[in-house]
Formats: C-alpha cells, structure tokens, sequence
C-alpha cells in the first residue's frame, strides 16, 4: 500500500510534492481539476481514465477534456473558476 512518499502514487507526486509526473501542462490540469473536484471524483476519473500506465499524450488529453467539463459545469452552477 502506498505510502505517500514521492513515487508511490502519481497522484500524490502531482498534488502534494508537486513532481512532474506527466508534463508541465497534465500535471498543471490534475492540479486544477483537483480544485474544481472531490477528491473521491478525481480518484475514480484517474483510475478509469488515466490510471498508472498512461503515457504523457493520453495523460494531458483525457486532462484537458476533464477540466474542460469540470469547468462547463461548475459554470452553469454559478461557480467562479480557475483559468
């Protein structure tokens, strides 16, 4: 079971001891994904979407269209957003 020191889980290398893990731009849209969202919504859309084999491509692609998402909807529920 993971730890959380640097290295057991990509997501703890991203949010907590801020490791580029997969690119400046994916690691910047997880971390602004993770403002925008529970922490339980972020595990399960990593697990399913990105999980510990993504490449840094897939990682930034299927980050852009969660954040874009994450911010349509928190728009149309009144919320102000990160850029």
């Amino acid at each position: 079971m993971p730890n959380g020191k640097p290295g057991d889980h990509p997501l703890t290398d991203i949010l907590v001891h801020r490791l580029r893990t997969y690119g400046y731009e994916a690691d910047e849209l997880v971390r602004k994904i993770a403002e925008i969202s529970s922490r339980r919504e972020l595990d399960e859309w990593w697990n399913k979407e990105i999980g510990w084999k993504a490449s840094s491509r897939t990682a930034r692609s299927k980050a852009r269209a969660r954040f874009a998402e994450l911010t349509a909807r928190a728009k149309a529920s009144g919320w102000e957003t990160p850029q």
